[in-house]
């Protein structure tokens, strides 16, 4: 039985994993640092 991604396209699905990762971290913290300074 053969694997159905190869190692090539395993890592590049890994970097955009990773990649995604970090935008919705990025975007969670700006809003959480919005709220939190509109508060006042």
């Amino acid at each position: 039985m053969t694997a159905p991604y190869d190692d090539e396209e395993l890592a590049r699905r890994r970097a955009n994993s990773r990649r995604l990762a970090w935008i919705i971290g990025s975007v969670a913290l700006a809003i959480y640092i919005t709220g939190f300074f509109l508060q006042r």
